[in-house]
């Protein structure tokens, strides 16, 4: 009798075959870049009490003009998100998911041609589940129906969660879905959280092996909020199982630490530049979660730095590996430009999670400077070249408290 294990690569063995339902999709060779609603605005469906944090019409198009008028869509922002609690409570006559009449009177389709027409991408949700996270109606039983109606809309990213379910259909319905999708004709960035709920919920480990097929990125860890402690225990998590995934980690399929937090008003400039930095060597997905309009100076500073954007969306799509330094966390980056088999540059970021000043002497030959040319040293966030140095040399760096100091190293 086979077991439940084996029944499951049985299945995806004979889905395998079948080349057709693959993902494939030819999308996020690079990590994706854009805003979503989540992170900020989470449920915000009651509009009348809190119509200053409100989940509708006004909102997205908001965030279209932002990145179309401020710089955003010239860094490589383009995908606008809808997450959860977008639609009406209950499908209507047809069986059809519908957008909340008041919050989204003109429909998804007109957002979609909006975004479109501004030369951005739109994205929305739904859950593997009978309902959403947040007990909206979700897409299970109605997979080929839904994707017909994401694909009639013209959406261009679908986030899928995965509340509710049982670990047996949990490790097919992802599959599933995508096959959906797929046959729609319509190119979609899958975004998954499989590997979350396996792990998470079921307490069972991720086969990464099995998600990277039909997945174009997925969710590893719990959700970000506008908490620094949260960032932390995010950034641990993927310095702690860098072993278990980088190997599945590059161009096509992506481990998603989920949302940066800037503009939200709850980080330090030293832990906002902890976030972007690390996001940047993870080669990871930078979706930013904020309204618009609280976005300070300092915030846009980051997130339009384009020596770090640089970093983040080199085309290797290489995870940055971890070391620790004394009492710092080092990440450690290589990326274009290459000769031959070899890499020619290199990042490199220093975090300082402690409350005091962290010296450190870099010795730049145990940390994979092998070539003997000179190189240019950029600090990322001062904007400028500070030294040059050969693989003989070290660097010496002074982090200061819950902040990180990053540097490019480019061959002169």
């Amino acid at each position: 009798m086979l077991t439940s294990h084996r029944l499951l690569h049985a299945y995806i063995a004979l889905l395998i075959l079948d080349n057709g339902w693959l993902l494939d999709n030819g999308l996020a060779k690079l990590p994706p870049m854009g805003w979503m609603s989540w992170g900020w605005y989470m449920c915000a469906d009651n509009c009348t009490h809190n119509p200053n944090k409100c989940l509708d019409e006004k909102l997205i198009l908001s965030v279209a003009d932002a990145f179309y008028t401020e710089g955003y869509q010239e860094a490589g922002y383009e995908y606008i998100i809808i997450d959860d609690c977008w639609s009406e409570r209950t499908r209507d006559e047809f069986g059809s998911l519908v957008p909340d009449r008041k919050r989204f009177p003109r429909g998804m389709k007109y957002i979609a041609d909006y975004i479109h027409k501004r030369g951005l991408k739109f994205g929305m949700y739904t859950n593997i589940a009978y309902d959403t996270c947040m007990r909206y109606p979700g897409s299970r039983g109605y997979f080929e129906k839904d994707a017909k109606l994401f694909a009639s809309w013209d959406v261009d990213y679908l986030k899928v969660d995965g509340c509710f379910v049982a670990e047996s259909y949990l490790d097919h319905a992802y599959i599933d879905l995508g096959k959906a999708l797929n046959e729609t004709g319509r190119p979609m960035v899958y975004s998954c959280s499989w590997p979350y709920y396996k792990l998470f919920i079921h307490k069972h480990a991720a086969n990464y092996s099995a998600v990277l097929p039909y997945c174009n990125l997925w969710r590893n860890y719990h959700d970000i909020m506008p908490a620094f402690g949260n960032i932390y225990y995010t950034l641990k998590f993927y310095e702690k199982n860098y072993e278990n995934l980088y190997k599945f980690h590059g161009p096509g399929h992506w481990n998603d630490p989920d949302m940066l937090m800037l503009g939200t008003h709850s980080l330090t400039p030293g832990m906002s530049r902890i976030q972007v930095a690390v996001y940047a060597m993870l080669s990871a997905p930078w979706i930013i979660s904020c309204d618009m309009n609280m976005v300070t100076p300092f915030d846009k500073s980051l997130l339009l730095n384009m020596n770090l954007i640089a970093v983040a969306q080199d085309p290797l799509g290489i995870m940055a590996k971890p070391y620790q330094v004394s009492r710092l966390t080092l990440w450690v980056k290589p990326h274009m430009p290459m000769k031959g088999d070899k890499y020619h540059s290199f990042s490199f970021t220093f975090v300082n999670f402690e409350d005091k000043f962290q010296y450190v002497t870099l010795p730049l030959s145990k940390y994979g400077i092998s070539t003997n040319e000179s190189y240019h040293v950029l600090d990322v966030f001062a904007g400028k070249f500070v030294l040059n140095v050969t693989r003989k040399d070290s660097i010496e760096v002074d982090v200061p408290p819950v902040d990180a100091v990053m540097y490019t190293l480019y061959p002169l």
